[in-house]
């Protein structure tokens, strides 16, 4: 027994040292893996660029719109406006496959982002020193590389002035009828559009004081009470800036001018049905202080055709929509996966998707 003892005793001793000894090496081997790993670490740093926000702590200078970083696909973008005269049968939407009819083909409807990055409709600068539409693209006619977002969606049917630009707050400041003004300008964003409407109406005299219920003139209830939506499309609307009729076509058809500061969904549409008409034909005239033809006050712009567009100056849009042009923050190709802070919306990211789809 005693034997036994004495080899069991010397058997647990060696496995003892033996555990010691491999702990001791495995402790080793991970410190220098973390040396390792601080001293490429280190390296990276002061070999790498530094961040925009650091450059931005030690130094006042702006930024220049040729700055790229991380081989170019990061570049810094400034407020853009583009004008388009939007055509009939046009939509507004980054995809054509959300209303396709069952007699047409997702080929035949075409986006307004489709139809200006082809180029056709382009109204260039004439002082500019470029010889032909053939030698520009979409981004260097207007340096954009993140989304675009229209500013206030046109339905198909629907012609007129259609505002696109890449900085979403501009969206946000006229679209939202809540959101703060800055000093220049005290009100929401006007919004003005000619409707040919059905049935023979007229606006009483100045002199003549008629209820908002009163059948005989149901135009009378938009301007003083604004429309009774359903609670799926906004429910109760404002009172109408301004409706003028303009003529009358046909003996049972007004041609009517409205002006809105709302942006509901078919608002127009919406509100001259409530009152038992319908619009038959519908064109935007203006936004803000901008109409097809530039800002009100210059008479020297031609207007624009159909299909035809350009791009806006910072003076235009600060006069005509009373947004100051602004250097956007970091802005990544529509292509990335990241999010692009201009419009504050995630980009659609292709790795993420497919991991989730393995898991």
């Amino acid at each position: 027994m005693a034997r036994i003892s004495s080899v069991l005793l010397c058997f647990f001793w060696a496995t003892g040292i033996l555990a010691f000894q491999n702990s001791h090496r495995i402790k080793r081997h991970n410190v220098e893996a973390t040396s390792a790993l601080q001293s490429r670490a280190r390296e990276s740093y002061t070999s790498s660029p530094p961040r925009r926000d650091e450059v931005r702590r030690g130094s006042k200078q702006s930024i220049k719109p040729s700055s790229i970083a991380n081989n170019g696909k990061i570049k810094q973008e400034r407020t853009v406006v583009i004008m388009y005269h939007k055509p009939p049968n046009v939509i507004t939407s980054h995809s054509n496959a959300d209303a396709i009819s069952k007699t047409q083909t997702e080929q035949s409807r075409c986006t307004v982002y489709e139809d200006i990055s082809t180029m056709k409709g382009f109204v260039g600068d004439q002082s500019k020193s470029i010889t032909g539409k053939e030698m520009l693209n979409f981004e260097t006619a207007t340096n954009i590389q993140s989304k675009l977002h229209a500013i206030g969606r046109l339905d198909a049917a629907t012609t007129g002035l259609l505002l696109l630009t890449n900085d979403g707050n501009l969206v946000h400041q006229v679209t939202n009828p809540n959101a703060k003004q800055d000093n220049k300008q005290s009100k929401s964003v006007q919004k003005t559009y000619e409707a040919l409407i059905m049935g023979h109406h007229e606006l009483p005299e100045a002199s003549t004081t008629v209820s908002a219920n009163d059948e005989t003139y149901p135009l009378v209830t938009l301007l003083e009470k604004g429309a009774t939506l359903s609670p799926k499309h906004g429910g109760q609307t404002k009172p109408v800036d301004d409706l003028t009729i303009l003529s009358h076509p046909t003996a049972s058809t007004t041609l009517v001018s409205i002006t809105i500061s709302e942006g509901k969904n078919r608002q127009i549409r919406r509100m001259f049905h409530s009152i038992g008409s319908g619009v038959m034909k519908l064109h935007r005239v203006s936004v803000g202080k901008l109409s097809l033809a530039g800002l009100s006050s210059n008479h020297s712009t031609t207007e624009l055709q159909e299909g035809e567009w350009r791009l806006l100056s910072e003076d235009e849009i600060r006069v005509g929509l009373g947004w100051e042009c602004r250097w956007l923050d970091e802005v990544s190709p529509v292509a990335g996966g990241r999010r692009s802070r201009a419009s504050g919306k995630r980009q659609p990211n292709t790795r993420s998707t497919i991991r989730r789809r393995r898991r």
